[in-house]
């Protein structure tokens, strides 16, 4: 899932006000609103604050199995069939142009490991070793989307998952 793709997609085009009107009509200080439950018009806090609980998350609990979050989503990514830097730099992308991080440094990371090599069609691909890193590592994030979805029925997932792409697909007509 695209979960951060998303979200960046949505934050990019949203601008919050620096204050929310409250159910009388009086404005509230924004800082007052972070701490007040979401009342669902503050989308663009809402999925920041997601998007910055899901990356500290997958960040504390993959360091606990020795990974960092783009690692995963290399081998992640390499996992579903081989793929030259061209293919990785497009899949990962929408995860990693925010901080500008390099590609290639963590395949060269990876291989370092054992866990990716090249093959003879310039394509990298998992090792066995690798598979099996793969493996653990996609534990630890089902534990992570567990976590996330604990009190949210699959139907309410799905329900979001479909208004989150089409508010994507509106603002993405803007620009």
């Amino acid at each position: 899932m695209r979960i951060r793709s998303l979200l960046l997609g949505v934050l990019a085009a949203t601008t919050l006000p620096m204050v929310a009107c409250s159910s009388e009509g009086q404005d509230v200080p924004a800082s007052t609103v972070a701490t007040d439950p979401p009342n669902g018009r503050l989308i663009g806090y809402q999925l920041k604050r997601l998007d910055q609980l899901i990356e500290s998350t997958f960040d504390k609990l993959l360091n606990e199995a020795g990974l960092t979050r783009r690692q995963w989503q290399t081998l992640n990514t390499i996992s579903r069939g081989p793929a030259d830097m061209t293919q990785l730099m497009d899949a990962l992308r929408p995860f990693w142009e925010v901080n500008q991080e390099n590609v290639a440094e963590v395949v060269a990371e990876l291989t370092a490991r054992g866990w990716v090599e090249q093959g003879s069609d310039s394509r990298y691909l998992l090792t066995p070793a690798g598979r099996e890193a793969h493996g653990d590592a996609a534990n630890t994030v089902d534990r992570i989307r567990d976590l996330s979805a604990t009190g949210v029925a699959p139907e309410e997932f799905d329900t979001m998952m479909d208004v989150m792409g089409r508010l994507i697909a509106n603002l993405e007509r803007v620009g």
